[in-house]
């Protein structure tokens, strides 16, 4: 029985069966806590779980998390599948975008001002990282049972894999609300922003970039408080998605749907 939300059904997208061993990580985490997929793309838009085709909308909200390369894989770059995934959204589905994937709002079209900035894999001994709330976004349920006064630490260790940022050196900020900002030992970051909302018409868009995904961490605190904001993103997308198979007092689960995209 997941631990989370029982209602929230979670689709993975990757490019291919062989996942790396973060997103793998990744992935059995989320399938021990919600009804959980992989959803593997090809160049033509079409998503399979287990060899079948299966449509997007079956799935509360779908997350992205890559970072075994510097690029995307292929199948996820195809004009095709960043079409489906943006229909998906814009129908009012949830996407959690995280590591590499933060920039798939670019790629997409959906951001066309922030400054996506790539980043290599993380050196050794790394100081406390993690995001810090911003004061519009104190109470956001993406915080639940965090203290946003303080720093929110994720991670404390290495980080094999690459990942993503959106950075404010001379660049327009993000088009979305930032939520949380990049803290590193405590201090303020270089001036990422990790942490970003995006309304996209009837769908909500949130990303989580830097070196905020070390999925592997099973034993720090900070690993503890990276599932839990992970937890707190997919219950906010899942619950608040036109694709949220629950059947509030009685509705029929297609007019909820349609009552909560009414309601944008």
């Amino acid at each position: 029985m997941p631990s989370y939300s029982v209602d929230v059904t979670v689709g993975m997208l990757a490019g291919s069966n062989d996942l790396g061993e973060v997103e793998e990580a990744a992935y059995n985490w989320a399938a021990d806590n919600y009804p959980a997929a992989i959803l593997v793309a090809n160049e033509s838009g079409v998503f399979k779980k287990n060899g079948a085709a299966v449509k997007l909308d079956n799935y509360a909200v779908l997350w992205l998390f890559y970072t075994e390369t510097n690029q995307l894989p292929g199948p996820l770059q195809a004009d095709a599948t960043k079409n489906a995934i943006l229909d998906y959204v814009e129908s009012g589905g949830g996407l959690f975008l995280s590591a590499l994937g933060l920039r798939y709002v670019m790629d997409m079209g959906v951001d066309d001002g922030g400054n996506v900035r790539v980043f290599q894999p993380l050196g050794k001994g790394p100081p406390e990282i993690g995001v810090k709330a911003t004061e519009e976004a104190k109470n956001h349920p993406v915080f639940k049972g965090f203290d946003t006064a303080k720093p929110i630490f994720l991670t404390s260790m290495d980080q094999a894999g690459f990942t993503a940022d959106f950075i404010n050196f001379k660049a327009k900020p993000p088009a979305g609300k930032i939520l949380g900002t990049k803290t590193r030992g405590g201090g303020a970051g270089g001036g990422e922003r990790p942490l970003v909302e995006y309304e996209v018409e009837s769908g909500n868009i949130i990303t989580l970039g830097h070196h905020n995904g070390v999925y592997t961490d099973t034993k720090s605190p900070e690993s503890d408080n990276l599932r839990k904001l992970t937890a707190n993103v997919l219950n906010y997308l899942g619950e608040n998605s036109a694709f949220f198979a629950v059947d509030p007092n009685g509705k029929l689960t297609t007019t909820w749907s349609n009552i909560k995209s009414g309601k944008r």
